[in-house]
């Protein structure tokens, strides 16, 4: 998610990261490609030989354009990894309307919805920011958002540009909130060095979760703080994946049940588990004090479920820096499980300069702005034939496999007024299960019986 701290739930989206509204199976729709903000016109302008009509009207068009007042936006993100691709869009959007200048501000996931939090009700919301799948509902609901739809609906952006699904995702009560930025999916994360000192091939698309125990306990040497696999009380970037893979699932189709009490579920979640029990993997109170991902990139653990927008993040580790590389998640008994999430950028409903803000929240979503962001590795464009030029972005790395899962993929499942209300508090009881004070099975139906709540409580 994108990047996008898509955890403990929502926390690992710390980065960057990361609801689709159902489940989908993502293809890249071919439709007409977006164009650039205002080029159109004066292209075709151009092309018409002048006459004192025209050349009158070309004048009169020019002294409006001087006249537009001089407009400064705030665009804030939470990824600093992403800023300067960011930057660069905002600079070529302002190159197109010199009267609009874009300042980018980065507020880190630790601290951005709490301050968004308290900008909603003042109405101090930026004019344009990220939003995310699982902050969606709370933030339109409130009527913080301002709706798109007449845009959608007068075709100034076409919803088919985006990878299938993600133009639907923040939608909600029929109104369009966003347009599609980027697309995330979960991949295994392995160090190749550790595997190469063991003798050992490094996974790919043949494993399954049973091949994953086994090589984590092969790969663990406890008495140097080295692991296999980190068995991590994660939803996006844990066992989600691995309820799925086993023919569980989180929510039902139609929303109206939790699916952590099904048997499928609760068996993978205790695999899981047993990763942990077997010394496979550092303890919940081990990766509670040092987080995963940051084991990993000191060398620390040969494997890791993680998304797409901890790239970066991880490559920029010098310890493991060339040591490393992507391979797809595992097969379960049932499939090849993955979340999928997609991030959208958004308008204040309170802005002061909303039609200068539509102009820069259109741009956002163009092909041009899409292919920055690929070319600067900085997350995957959610627009149409772009993720190619993500994949390149680092060629040393198997980027592939985060676009090759998508096919496989569910849909992170925050669409509906429920999920802010069972999210938070799935956390809390999943925690007391990885930290052994109850069973897996216990942790797993309580959890259930909460969200079925939530459900109910929140139609």
């Amino acid at each position: 998610m994108s990047s996008s701290p898509h955890n403990e739930g929502e926390t690992k989206l710390a980065i960057r990261k990361k609801a689709l509204m159902s489940a989908m199976s993502l293809t890249v729709v071919s439709a007409m490609a977006l164009t650039g903000c205002g080029n159109n016109n004066d292209n075709s302008a151009s092309g018409n030989s002048a006459s004192p009509a025209s050349s009158s009207n070309s004048s009169d068009t020019k002294a409006a354009d001087s006249s537009k007042k001089d407009v400064t936006l705030t665009y804030t993100i939470w990824d600093q990894l992403q800023q300067p691709a960011m930057e660069a869009i905002a600079k070529e959007f302002t190159a197109e309307n010199p009267n609009i200048k874009v300042k980018v501000e980065v507020i880190p996931w630790g601290d951005y919805w709490t301050k968004m939090s308290a900008a909603a009700p003042a109405g101090t919301l930026p004019d344009v920011f990220w939003m995310h799948s699982g902050q969606f509902v709370k933030y339109a609901s409130g009527n913080f958002l301002e709706p798109i739809t007449d845009k959608v609906e007068s075709g100034e952006i076409d919803m088919n540009n985006y990878a299938a699904g993600t133009g639907s995702i923040y939608v909600l009560d029929g109104q369009n909130y966003a347009v599609p930025k980027d697309f995330d999916t979960i991949g295994l994360a392995y160090n190749k060095e550790l595997f190469d000192q063991a003798g050992i091939p490094y996974p790919d698309d043949t494993w399954d979760y049973a091949k994953l125990a086994e090589v984590a306990k092969q790969l663990s040497q406890p008495d140097k703080g080295i692991y296999g696999f980190a068995a991590k009380m994660d939803t996006q970037g844990g066992y989600w994946n691995d309820m799925l893979a086993n023919g569980g699932y989180i929510v039902s189709e139609d929303g109206t049940k939790s699916g952590y009490d099904d048997p499928a579920s609760i068996e993978a979640l205790k695999a899981r588990y047993q990763m942990i029990l077997d010394g496979a993997s550092p303890t919940h109170q081990q990766m509670t004090d040092t987080d995963s991902t940051e084991m990993f990139k000191s060398g620390k653990l040969a494997m890791i479920f993680e998304g797409d927008w901890r790239t970066a993040d991880i490559d920029g580790s010098d310890i493991i820096h060339g040591k490393w590389n992507w391979a797809p998640l595992p097969k379960g008994t049932a499939k090849r499980g993955n979340i999928i999430n997609g991030l959208g950028n958004t308008m204040s409903a309170s802005g002061k300069h909303k039609d200068e803000a539509w102009q820069f929240l259109k741009f956002l979503g163009s092909k041009r702005a899409a292919e920055i962001t690929a070319e600067m590795g900085a997350a995957i464009p959610a627009y149409k034939d772009t993720q190619s030029a993500w994949v390149k972005s680092k060629p040393e790395l198997n980027l592939q496999v985060f676009i090759d899962q998508t096919v496989d993929a569910t849909a992170y499942p925050a669409g509906s007024k429920a999920y802010p209300v069972w999210f938070p508090k799935e956390s809390e009881i999943m925690a007391q299960a990885w930290g052994g004070n109850i069973s897996i099975e216990e942790g797993a139906k309580q959890v259930a019986a909460m969200m079925n709540q939530a459900i109910a409580d929140n139609k």
